[in-house]
């Protein structure tokens, strides 16, 4: 099949207005990868053809790794709930109850699975991939999160711009809980993006992409856990939610595609000469307007022409609708999990719940902070024979700049006046 030529490295889920494109569905959820992509392009020389590279990587990978699909994977999952506005404050129960749809799907467990039509059913499969939450995290803020024009919304995984910092995203899925505002001039909304796997073998050294900290999945609040009290109405239109953005998402983070690949861009043209590189999810024109129309066949192949898998749940097809991941969407993702984010699942627990973090360690440059309870605290850097080397109050997580730093050990001691630990770090020049 046809290998569609761009990616982006951010995965987004727009909600549009009829009179901005034109179009007479009732269900007009677009992709702004083209918008996303033209970013980052301008923002990161190369940054394209470097994405296009490292997802040619990940399903050759799929191949050639043999793969004990008996083998449960486990992912880590912080979820950092970031608020301004009480209903923007989930609830613990919808935290839990997302968790409960992301393991439901991707261990084949929904209870609409068998909603499948009978001519894809020998294609749906249990991908072996639980998530266990580690730590709900909720941080008031007063700032806003929204694209624009020159970006996304990243500012909600720095604790210093109004977010939460990230927990060492090589070994924990993190997933940011907030308000996306509309997207402006346009009254498009955005529902949820992620970052697809970097640090591939073939990443060029020192390319300008994003930062490791960036790394994980962001969600509007109201499209986030199940029976969420808060909707998200756009031009009359309301979305109906059952969780599966999140699914939607965490798919991208590893590792698929749309079932279209795209080829339409942000307006919907015809993707039939485009492809999402897997070879079990028949050709498609394009993203579904939403809705759950099994009679779509858009496009017409001459060797097994199959209808639209609209029950995928890497299509646009309404949340009602989808209910599968095929076999080689789960051995893309399977793949990404013993390769580009194998810490992920093959890392020592390491995690206490009421001890502060701080990573990466071995540091080159700097260092994060990630305080167990978010107060007054301080902190101070240490050499091995006591000499004091930085010292700091912080009330949230943040990043320690020291490249200044000679190559070594060093000890960190924090407390907040009640609560003392003493965290062994080393500094690494590689």
């Amino acid at each position: 099949m046809k290998i569609q030529i761009y990616f982006r490295i951010a995965t987004l889920i727009l909600l549009f207005s009829h009179s901005l494109f034109g179009q007479n569905n009732s269900h007009p959820f677009m992709c702004g990868y083209d918008h996303v992509l033209s970013i980052n392009e301008q923002q990161f020389p190369g940054y394209t053809s470097i994405v296009n590279n490292a997802f040619d990587v990940a399903y050759k990978l799929k191949d050639e790794n043999n793969d004990a699909r008996n083998v449960v994977l486990t992912i880590p999952v912080v979820v950092h709930v970031v608020w301004k506005n009480n209903e923007e404050n989930l609830d613990d129960s919808l935290v839990y109850s997302q968790i409960k749809v992301l393991n439901d799907a991707f261990r084949l467990q929904n209870d609409d699975k068998d909603n499948l039509r009978a001519i894809f059913k020998d294609l749906q499969s249990d991908a072996g991939i639980e998530f266990e939450l580690k730590e709900i995290k909720k941080v008031k803020t007063s700032a806003n999160f929204a694209l624009s024009l020159t970006g996304l919304p990243d500012n909600v995984k720095r604790g210093a711009n109004g977010g939460s910092t990230a927990l060492d995203p090589d070994r924990y899925l993190n997933i940011w809980v907030c308000k996306i505002q509309p997207i402006p001039f346009i009254g498009g909304q955005i529902l949820g993006y992620a970052y697809p796997p970097t640090g591939l073998a073939n990443w060029p050294e020192g390319s300008s992409a994003p930062s490791k900290e960036l790394e994980g999945v962001v969600i509007d609040f109201r499209a986030f856990g199940l029976n969420n009290p808060n909707k998200l109405t756009v031009n009359g239109m309301t979305h109906e939610s059952l969780a599966r953005t999140t699914v939607h998402e965490v798919g991208h983070y590893l590792g698929l595609r749309h079932i279209w690949g795209d080829g339409g861009g942000l307006f919907g043209g015809n993707s039939c000469e485009a492809d999402d590189g897997i070879t079990d999810t028949p050709n498609q024109g394009g993203q579904s307007p939403g809705g759950c129309d099994k009679s779509a066949n858009t496009c017409e192949d001459e060797v097994a022409d199959l209808p639209d898998m609209i029950e995928n749940y890497m299509d646009y097809s309404g949340e009602y609708c989808q209910n599968t991941f095929t076999k080689e969407q789960v051995a893309v993702m399977r793949s990404v999990l013993k390769n580009q984010r194998v810490l992920l699942t093959n890392t020592k627990e390491w995690w206490s719940q009421n001890q502060s973090k701080v990573w990466p360690n071995p540091f080159n440059t700097h260092f994060n902070v990630v305080l167990a309870q978010n107060e007054m605290t301080n902190i101070v850097l240490r050499s091995m024979d006591g000499k004091v080397m930085l010292s700091d109050k912080i009330s949230h997580d943040k990043m320690i700049d020291c490249a200044w730093l000679p190559k070594g050990a060093y000890l960190l001691e924090v407390w907040n006046g009640t609560k003392h630990e003493v965290l062994k770090l080393i500094k690494s020049n590689d």
